[in-house]
């Protein structure tokens, strides 16, 4: 018994290129062959459409464009369909976008015009498939090798210049300060350092400031740290990084980071780059150590620089992230390869520079994974110097299941109060004012490197 073939039915989509231009027959020239511009061998999440066109370009036997010709894209069943095609344009060139069907693997794509065809292939990716290779824990050999990236990488601060220099009320204190730049990785950086004026020499503790969000940050941000200080504000040198590719607001006045943005990674350079001139160019301030306050993102990058440079000396972190390898973060991922990103900060840039690279192939899945290991400080806790954690179970922005994934590495190697001290706010959301006695637990810890 003859097994029956299945009827393919072509999709054929003409457009007219110019007013008047469906007016004239289609062209009738001898095809001699199909050549296929680009949009071959593209990858994309089965189901979706690819991000690039499928672009042929039609020729006669004399190898010459053929314009207004009738061209046919037809996938074999199963394999998508198309969202649009055209008749060649002057050009010769014929356009159409294809939607994958949602079987894994490849898939091809049937063109034909006049006697001539070709086809073109993509890959339908298994979602699933890829995030579990892409989430599997991260093994010995990844972390050594991104501790030596790190070894490598050169955050010396050059060509330090003082933008602005003048008084500033903390509080009820008065302080000098100075808008900074210098020169970290080849781009210029912006920062803030403030002194409370009268300080004697190697008299004050560096505290740094590391801002959340991505829109930048401004002294206005410093003001709620004086604030909650209260008496120890005359204690601390303050040093307020903005990061690459933001600004630093002040008085009415706009300092741009120059570079890429690099969130949680060179982040951390950026900021220990400004700590390093805070150090070379401030008397009152006391050597060898600082401490840093950070809430959100910043919380995630003071973290890092915990883990990377043996002078900072307490943390206090505030609902930042800590583990880019648990389940939230692989649900973050999942929405982005299917082009729904959440409007979280830092979201957007993972999906530009990370997952839609690994999902092109223009990523490979092994430094996909270095990406997600660089920012992840679970991995470095034991390089960690004393830590404050603050975190509420319904923070809709950054998951408690962040707080929990460090409070375990923190357990397993034995690390607790007063080294570690973690704080989890039954109720609490994404702020400060939710999380109860937070601002005073926290106070009373970094008091702790005034001897106090």
């Amino acid at each position: 018994m003859k097994a029956k073939t299945a009827r393919v039915t072509p999709v054929i989509v003409l457009a007219c290129l110019a007013p008047g231009a469906c007016d004239d027959p289609l062209t009738t020239a001898q095809v001699s062959r199909i050549e296929v511009v680009s949009g071959d061998r593209q990858r994309a999440v089965q189901g979706l459409s690819l991000e690039e066109p499928v672009v042929v370009r039609v020729l006669d036997v004399d190898g010459l464009p053929i314009p207004n010709f009738e061209v046919s894209f037809t996938p074999p069943r199963g394999h998508g369909q198309l969202d649009s095609a055209s008749a060649t344009n002057g050009n010769g060139e014929a356009s159409a976008f294809w939607k994958l069907g949602s079987t894994p693997g490849d898939q091809t794509l049937g063109i034909s015009a006049g006697d001539a065809d070709t086809l073109v292939s993509a890959v339908a990716l298994d979602l699933e498939a890829e995030l579990d290779t892409l989430f599997t824990p991260p093994s010995q050999a990844e972390i050594d090798e991104n501790t030596a990236d790190w070894a490598a990488r050169d955050f010396s601060a050059a060509d330090i210049r003082v933008e602005l220099s003048e008084e500033l009320s903390l509080g009820e204190t008065p302080t000098d300060l100075r808008i900074v730049s210098h020169v970290v990785a080849g781009v210029r950086h912006y920062g803030a350092i403030v002194v409370p004026q009268g300080a004697s020499e190697e008299s004050l503790h560096v505290l740094t400031y590391l801002h959340g969000g991505d829109g930048g940050t401004s002294l206005g941000d410093l003001q709620f740290v004086g604030d909650a200080l209260g008496e120890l504000r005359d204690s601390f040198v303050y040093v307020v990084p903005s990061f690459r590719a933001e600004p630093l607001r002040h008085g009415g006045r706009t300092w741009m980071s120059e570079g890429p943005p690099s969130l949680w990674d060179y982040d951390v350079d950026d900021a220990m780059a400004l700590v390093s001139v805070a150090f070379e160019t401030t008397p009152e301030a006391e050597p060898g150590s600082y401490s840093i306050v950070g809430g959100s993102r910043g919380a995630g990058v003071a973290l890092l620089a915990g883990a990377r440079d043996e002078r900072v000396e307490r943390i206090v972190a505030f609902f930042g992230p800590t583990d880019f390898f648990d389940e939230w973060v692989r649900e973050i991922v999942r929405e982005a390869a299917l082009r729904m990103p959440r409007e979280l900060t830092g979201v957007a840039h993972l999906d530009s520079t990370v997952v839609q690279p690994f999902i092109r192939g223009e990523l490979s899945r092994a430094d996909a994974r270095l990406e997600l290991v660089r920012r992840t400080s679970v991995l470095y806790a034991a390089d960690l110097p004393s830590v404050q954690l603050h975190h509420g179970t319904l923070d809709q922005v950054v998951s408690v299941s962040q707080a929990e994934s460090l409070i375990r590495a923190m357990e397993e190697l034995g690390r607790g109060p007063p080294d570690f001290e973690a704080y989890i706010y039954e109720d609490g959301g994404h702020d400060f004012v939710t999380l109860q006695k937070a601002v005073e637990r926290a106070i009373e810890f970094i008091s702790r490197v005034l001897g106090g």
